[in-house]
């Protein structure tokens, strides 16, 4: 085992958690519960938000993705819409998910006047830092329309210490994981219906038999062992750490529970039958790619909306003649969250140097279908074009390189209005899936924690290089010995510091809770 463990000290676990290497910017505040003192956040933006009579304002938004197609047009048409209502213009700088961009412009400012936020890019760590301003104060006294806007459970779950440090999303997406798969291939072979883990098993062995030339499963790093989280109800945490969403364990150390120890073993069967790839260093081409190469029967990488952005709608394109279906793991294990409204936002650098207006800007993207769905969706008869059912409709193809939707990284996935959103063409996918995981959504809470690890730095530090070095080969099912693993794995953990960093963590969690929930 330790021979394999030396192969795989380099692997390097690609998921969005990686994103939480970004650093923080400061001393940081008191947790939930603890006194605090700051600025008041309507000072702050009278001092920044000052100018000359009829000035045009021009904002500066950094957004998370790469440079789209027809990017200048569009904000140029925007523009014309913002100058009028507003007297503002906007310039939105993509970073591409670059974390050191990211952390460059929180810390020096840039002239950034709003920037994305997102609970797996340390938000809550960011805010805690002072890397934004305070908001609460700011919207009710200068944009009260803003906060009128967002429902107030959504601020609450925004709060911490009592503060806001982002425009909530409000969107109606539920985020799991699930199983995507070749329903026609099913058909064909006559293989049982996908119910549960078994009957994904029978189709995997069905595929191995019968096409022996495909790869039965897609999973590019990890995603056995989120696959067991989701059926068991864990919601996972950084550092080896998991939160009861079924029970009222709270806290747990996720190493040393059965259901780590069914994911474990689970994907090292499947590396083991040959229905999931045991080499996940080598691979270059991410889940998607490969389903639509023709060469995987399914895939457990990707949440419902990614599965219909990512292989569903280029599908149809590209092998119409196939018949693809979803399952989720939510609706499997009986326990989903709904996406947070902390999850994907925006937020203001410490730096923004025109607060007022960007919130003007903010509650305009809300308010304004003309302006939304022109940064959503682009330019009408260039970029899309609306179906006779009222769906949106690509414009995009090899001979015709368009913006895609979402494309600007302002709407949708990263800052949702869904009643101002044009459904996708062919919505019906997500809307099947969305229907079997809808009676199982639970609190998400959680998913707002602020978990401040400082005082216990040195551990979480010791406890990541072994998650990178003994967990990480377990969870991809690239060790042969999986019960001795796991022992090796957590008394290394425990000599680590784990369960220091478990305490430290769960007393936050429980008083994080019952200060959201008014307990």
């Amino acid at each position: 085992m330790k021979k394999i463990m030396k192969k795989v000290v380099s692997v390097v676990f690609c998921t969005a958690a990686a994103i939480q290497l970004l650093t923080g910017c400061g001393a940081k505040k008191a947790l939930v519960g603890e006194e605090t003192t700051q600025t008041a956040a309507g000072e702050t933006g009278k001092k920044k938000s000052g100018k000359a009579e009829g000035e045009t304002i021009h904002l500066k938004i950094a957004t998370c993705v790469a440079t789209p197609k027809n990017m200048d047009k569009i904000v140029e048409q925007a523009n014309a819409v913002l100058k009028e209502k507003l007297n503002i213009t906007i310039e939105v700088v993509p970073l591409a998910f670059d974390g050191s961009k990211y952390n460059l412009l929180l810390t020096t400012g840039n002239d950034v006047d709003l920037i994305y936020t997102a609970t797996w890019a340390k938000f809550q760590t960011n805010a805690l830092d002072g890397a934004y301003l305070p908001l609460k104060e700011m919207i009710q006294k200068e944009v009260p329309e803003l906060w009128d806007s967002i429902p107030e459970e959504d601020w609450k779950k925004c709060e911490i210490n009592g503060e806001i440090y982002n425009i909530p999303s409000t969107s109606d997406d539920l985020i799991e994981i699930g199983f995507t798969y070749r329903e026609d291939l099913r058909k064909k072979y006559n293989l049982p219906e996908i119910t549960d883990i078994a009957s994904m098993e029978a189709y995997f062995a069905g595929i191995k038999e019968y096409e022996p030339t495909m790869v039965p499963c897609s999973d590019r790093g990890g995603r056995v062992n989120e696959m067991f989280q989701l059926l068991n109800g864990w919601y996972a945490m950084s550092n080896n750490l998991a939160y009861d969403l079924k029970g009222d364990q709270g806290v747990v150390v996720y190493s040393k529970t059965d259901s780590f120890k069914k994911g474990v073993e689970t994907a090292r069967e499947w590396v083991e039958n040959g229905w999931i790839d045991s080499d996940i260093i080598s691979a270059n081409v991410d889940s998607a790619g490969q389903f639509l190469s023709g060469k995987y029967a399914s895939t457990i990488s990707y949440a419902t909306g990614e599965a219909f952005n990512l292989i569903y709608s280029p599908a149809l394109t590209s092998n119409p003649d196939w018949e693809i279906k979803m399952v989720n793991f939510g609706a499997m294990g009986q326990r989903v969250l709904k996406k947070h409204p902390m999850h994907t936002a925006f937020g203001l650098p410490k730096a923004s140097p025109h607060p007022v207006e960007a919130l003007k800007f903010m509650l305009e993207l809300r308010t304004n279908q003309e302006l939304y769905q022109l940064l959503d969706c682009g330019i009408l008869g260039e970029d899309y074009e609306v179906t006779d059912n009222g769906n949106y409709k690509s414009l995009n193809s090899a001979e015709h390189p368009a913006f895609t939707k979402e494309g600007m990284g302002l709407t949708g996935f990263y800052y949702s209005v869904p009643e101002l959103s044009l459904k996708p063409e062919h919505y019906e996918f997500i809307t099947s899936v969305y229907d079997t995981m809808r009676p199982y959504v639970v609190d998400n809470t959680i998913m707002g924690f602020p978990a401040d690890d400082d005082s216990v730095k040195a551990e979480v530090t010791a406890v990541n290089q072994l998650i990178s070095q003994y967990l990480n080969p377990l969870i991809n099912g690239m060790v042969d010995d999986t019960d001795g693993g796991i022992t090796d794995l957590n008394e290394r953990m425990d000599q680590a510091g784990i369960e220091k960093i478990h305490e430290t963590i769960s007393s936050q969690a429980k008083a994080y809770t019952k200060a959201i929930k008014g307990e």
